[in-house]
């Protein structure tokens, strides 16, 4: 019996071992503090107790978190799934034929009898020394329960059932353990799914936010420019929402038309003018066509000529979600000229500039080089500064002019007002500022006479729309 105590020892110390140094080769094929910052679908971390490496992907013994499936790509590893066992996973074991078993670690429930009297060591499993083993009755079969310790809980699948803007219906509800401000990320299915609880194909679309729930279907909120087609995978997750103010995903394959007016009155002068702008243009997958004409400004007073600037041009450009940069041709107006030479107009090259998201946080500059009397000069330049401040609402702090004959700031509210930013949607905004319009006088040397400089600004009011379609 005593040989019985040491070899069960003997054995218990080896499996320690075992698992200290398995969890230190584990360990060492990661780099440094990389598997303690990652969690599995259901937030649980992994305490890494033995190692399986397959090529270029290596599974993990994760204790209570189950088996942790990583990719080791030229890029780092990367966390693909995990795998829910009914008990602690502690280890691997292959067989010759190469299948892979799992080492589980479980809980055990047996009945116990009252030990005889006499003092005597009992061993429940084995019979008496020389006689035989009693026969098994209802009342004395050892019952065995394995019961897993908090295992990874299988994760519910639903489907996406019908979309709005911004908004998504799901097949999961409160009956599968949904509650309002938890988190769905949608993905779509593999191609060879034809079931309900397919897989996802690895391409995440977007992590929305649960609105409302009944007991078998909710409204997941998505954020700007975020869509899910119906059918697509709908899986609760511990992730971040993918909603994001600074920098919503880009969007493309759809036309854009704003128009702009921003009335001004004169100051001084018993008149006043207005300062249009508007622009047509289609987003592709990475290019930006358009057609602007910013500014179109008139200005008149009483006793006094009217004044008036124009700039047009087709602008294309390389459109990122981050950044865009575009050339473009048009002509404009040269109404700030030297004393001998009169305004008129000219070709212009226009450059175009925005550094950050379309719909999130940007800054966009515009400038124009005119060819005016066979001289490259200086036409113009307009720049936007937008910031936004919650969903659907961005500041905006609009300013420029030039040669071209204007010159003008503003801040603003653009709003949007239907739709989730994508085909359909439409937007508002309003202004405040000051614009004024001028136009440099001449002199005439052959007559020996001069006009005089007209200007005309004052405080301005403006109003714009967008329509995405």
């Amino acid at each position: 019996m005593a040989w019985s105590f040491r070899a069960i020892a003997s054995v218990t110390a080896f499996a320690g071992c075992f698992l200290s140094l398995s969890q230190a080769r584990a360990e060492a094929a990661l780099p440094e503090n990389w598997l303690s910052a990652q969690v599995n679908e259901s937030g649980q971390r992994c305490v890494p107790l033995a190692e399986q490496r397959q090529a270029d992907r290596l599974l993990l013994a994760c204790g209570i978190a189950g088996v942790w499936e990583v990719s080791l790509g030229n890029a780092g590893p990367k966390f693909v799934r995990s795998y829910a066992f009914s008990g602690n996973v502690i280890g691997f074991v292959r067989e010759p034929d190469g299948r892979l078993w799992v080492i589980l670690q479980t809980l055990e429930a047996r009945p116990f009898s009252v030990a005889p009297a006499n003092g005597a060591a009992v061993f429940p499993d084995l019979a008496p020394s020389g006689a035989a083993a009693a026969p098994a009755t209802p009342s004395t079969t050892p019952i065995t329960a394995t019961v897993a310790l908090s295992p990874t809980p299988p994760r519910q699948r639903g489907r996406v059932e019908s979309t709005t803007p911004g908004e998504v219906v799901i097949s999961l509800g409160s009956a599968d353990g949904l509650s309002r401000s938890g988190h769905i990320e949608f993905a779509l299915r593999d191609a060879e799914d034809h079931g309900e609880e397919g897989s996802p194909s690895g391409e995440s679309l977007a992590v929305g936010v649960v609105t409302s729930v009944s007991p078998h279907g909710a409204h997941v909120r998505l954020g700007l420019n975020e869509t899910v087609p119906v059918g697509a995978l709908a899986i609760p997750t511990l992730a971040q929402s993918s909603a994001s103010l600074s920098a919503p995903p880009r969007v493309s394959e759809l036309w854009e038309l704003e128009l702009f007016a921003r009335p001004f009155a004169a100051l001084d002068e018993l008149g006043g003018g207005i300062l249009l702008s508007g622009s047509i243009g289609y987003r592709f997958k990475h290019l930006h066509l358009q057609a602007a004409v910013d500014p179109l400004a008139f200005a008149a007073v009483q006793t006094k000529r009217s004044v008036g600037a124009a700039n047009a041009a087709a602008i294309a450009s390389y459109d990122s979600p981050y950044f865009e940069m575009g050339l473009g041709l048009g002509a404009q107006t040269m109404n700030e000229t030297s004393p001998l030479v009169g305004p008129g107009s000219g070709l212009a090259v226009v450059q175009l500039f925005r550094f950050g998201a379309r719909d999130g946080l940007n800054l966009t500059a515009r400038s124009n080089i005119v060819l005016f009397h066979s001289q490259f000069q200086f036409g113009g330049m307009v720049a936007s500064g937008q910031i936004p401040l919650t969903r659907g609402y961005w500041l905006l702090l609009n300013g420029g002019g030039g040669n071209v004959g204007y010159g003008y700031g503003e801040m603003g509210l653009r709003t949007l007002l239907s739709g989730n930013g994508l085909a359909g949607s439409k937007y508002l905004t309003v202004t405040a500022g000051a614009v004024g319009v001028f136009r440099s006088g001449t002199c005439d040397e052959f007559f020996n006479s001069c006009s005089e400089e007209t200007s005309y600004g004052g405080p301005m009011a403006g109003v714009g729309g967008e329509w995405r379609f």
